[in-house]
């Protein structure tokens, strides 16, 4: 196997881990070797065969911004110590991005930015989504009657991520973490079906987005924002084909290589920029 000669890598999940169905489902653990059917698809066991140290995190499903930020800290200090790696880097997709950013300043007092060499986010909705604000509209009151909690849709109100990103903005700056923010977006006709109501929400209050996330939202800051903006919808963005690929005549095949390279790019950049 060749060596990348970089930190190790952490591939931080999205607002909903859906791959945990699926494996309680087929009764798998895709958090090993076997990553076919894991949120981030065929993403660390290809990464892996170019030499990369590649980890998988679990967070709390759709919990809130500062319970998942505690959890995903245990797993960047468990793997520091598996690894004996001075720093890391966080691949974060969707809110995985923003639980990577509350983590470190949550705990900032105690330097454990230090632990951290680059978070580089995909879709990560940095000023929030104006579908979680219409989601969230009654969604609290609802939520709590049935026994359910989605304090993550809370967080990602574009209000609530405007309030946290006037009070961390300039610390991230003067952290010393390298910050990178990918985006993507695709037509309506494109976006996975499921997605095609929160496509035009955001589409009527935002513009392009991947059907979840904006691309003004997704693209943070002008001097993290990595171009060109990604042809793809926020599942395509972790590698998964959906049946509306098929109008634009991509097959899976083709959606996976074109994705793994992406990430491929992501890893290649940190190991020049961060050599070990």
């Amino acid at each position: 196997m060749p060596n990348a000669s970089t930190f190790p890598i952490i591939l931080a999940h999205g607002i909903a881990r859906f791959d945990v169905l699926t494996n309680s489902l087929f009764q798998i653990d895709n958090n090993d070797d076997k990553d076919e059917l894991h949120y981030f698809r065929n993403i660390r066991t290809f990464l892996e065969s170019h030499g990369f140290d590649v980890h998988h995190t679990n967070v709390d499903w759709a919990g809130s911004l500062i319970k998942r930020a505690g959890e995903l800290k245990e797993q960047v200090d468990k793997i520091l110590q598996a690894t004996g790696a001075a720093k890391l880097h966080i691949i974060g997709h969707s809110m995985g991005g923003l639980d990577a950013r509350r983590m470190l300043w949550d705990n900032r007092a105690e330097n454990f930015h230090h632990k951290v060499a680059s978070v580089t986010t995909i879709g990560t909705p940095h000023h929030g989504s104006s579908f979680a604000d219409f989601l969230s509209q009654g969604l609290r009151d609802d939520s709590e009657a049935l026994g359910l909690g989605f304090d993550g849709v809370i967080d990602l109100r574009t209000n609530a991520m405007a309030a946290f990103n006037a009070e961390v903005s300039d610390w991230e700056q003067s952290s010393g973490v390298r910050f990178r923010a990918y985006a993507g977006k695709q037509r309506p006709i494109h976006v996975f079906a499921p997605l095609k109501l929160s496509w035009l929400i955001i589409n009527g209050r935002e513009g392009d987005n991947d059907g979840f996330v904006s691309v003004a939202s997704a693209r943070w800051k002008d001097e993290y924002f990595v171009a060109p903006v990604l042809d793809a919808d926020h599942l395509n963005e972790i590698g998964w084909w959906d049946i509306s690929e098929a109008w634009q005549g991509v097959t899976p095949e083709q959606l996976e290589t074109r994705i793994k390279k992406v990430y491929l790019g992501m890893a290649r950049d940190l190991a020049e920029e961060f050599p070990t």
